[in-house]
């Protein structure tokens, strides 16, 4: 019997020391996950390149719990809606429409693009119409045009918002980067066209076309932001050739086969500047989403100026060199620009 009282002792004594063991490892699990002191957030890369761009912010366990919580929050289905004055060309459009994708992704709202919009025409938006009966009880007029704007990342979600703006960062867009680039998939019409065009723009060169050629699209834009005095005296510039030699000369290093396929509102200037025998020019005649559509069908991308240079290099994909002298320095035009918010940090001034 006493032998038997022992045995049973031992095993219950076993029983506990595992069993608060398990709870010990439990509980150690738990608390590294809420008070990690790292938490890191990866900006989607803008390039064909394997190498990760991430940006580390440290937090304190209450901040970790506060993220979690807030994340825990936004799965609930959103209720109010957000949208955006569309105006502008194709470029600011563009800005326009991600921007509010993201920013209402990220205050748990839905996006909302009017019916007629020149977007849809274009690209396959799935977002819903605009509904006349939305009431915005929140408006929001933004402060600068190509700055971003934390206010606009803490709207809530318990009010309808109309925001007035251009909407010119990409902080507003990277979140989302995957969703967007969905939609700004081209109409399957555009599409063919664009790259029956592409093809019968580089046949001149298909003698020295390889499997191994890469192609680089250059925008080009001068007109408005050069002849009209206004828009000069506010800023506004353009990209020289010697910018252009520079950057076309840097993919020149990078690749060995390389065709330079340039689209520009001043083809004449172009063609007086740009001689060499590894460029290919994109006919004048075309609608701006065909010569955007066209562009897209490159590698990589060299920006002069605007925004709808910047949304070839977005769409393309690749690596991209962009202008630094834009805007003029002192001018109206750089009070309202930052150049950390406008571009990705992984294009490349030059």
């Amino acid at each position: 019997m006493q032998d038997f009282l022992r045995k049973f002792t031992l095993c219950l004594c076993l029983v506990f020391i595992l069993g608060a063991g398990f709870v010990l490892v439990e509980f150690f699990s738990l608390s590294s996950f809420t008070s990690g002191n790292v938490f890191t957030t990866y900006l989607k890369p803008q390039q064909t390149s394997d190498k990760k761009y991430a940006v580390e912010q440290k937090n304190s366990p209450t901040e970790e719990r506060k993220n979690i919580s807030k994340l825990i929050t936004t799965l609930k289905p959103p209720t109010h809606y957000a949208t955006v004055n569309f105006e502008g060309r194709l470029g600011n459009q563009l800005f326009e429409f991600a921007s509010l994708y993201g920013i209402a992704k990220h205050n748990n709202l839905i996006p909302v693009i009017p019916a007629n919009s020149i977007l849809r025409r274009i690209f396959k938006i799935t977002v819903g119409p605009t509904r006349p009966e939305i009431k915005y009880t929140k408006r929001y007029h933004e402060k600068k045009g190509c700055v971003f704007e934390p206010p606009l990342m803490a709207l809530g979600e318990s009010e309808n918002v109309w925001i007035k703006g251009y909407l010119q960062s990409w902080k507003y867009i990277h979140q989302a980067d995957s969703e967007i680039r969905k939609m700004y998939t081209f109409q399957d019409s555009i599409s063919q066209k664009a790259k029956s065009t592409f093809q019968a723009v580089i046949a001149s060169k298909k003698n020295k076309i390889t499997t191994n050629t890469v192609y680089v699209a250059v925008h080009v834009r001068r007109g408005d932001m050069k002849n009209n005095l206004n828009y000069v005296k506010y800023g506004y510039t353009t990209a020289d050739m010697s910018y252009l030699s520079k950057a076309m000369n840097t993919f020149r290093k990078d690749f060995k086969d390389v065709l330079f396929v340039v689209g520009s509102d001043d083809l004449k200037w172009c063609k007086e500047n740009m001689k060499d025998e590894d460029i290919v020019f994109i006919p004048p005649g075309n609608s701006p989403e065909m010569d955007i559509a066209i562009l897209t069908n490159c590698n990589h991308t060299v920006v002069t100026v605007g925004s709808y240079g910047w949304w070839t290099a977005w769409l393309i994909n690749g690596k991209t060199i962009y202008y630094k002298g834009f805007p003029t320095p002192n001018s109206q035009l750089a009070k309202l620009f930052n150049a950390e918010d406008y571009y990705f940090p992984q294009w490349i001034p030059m």
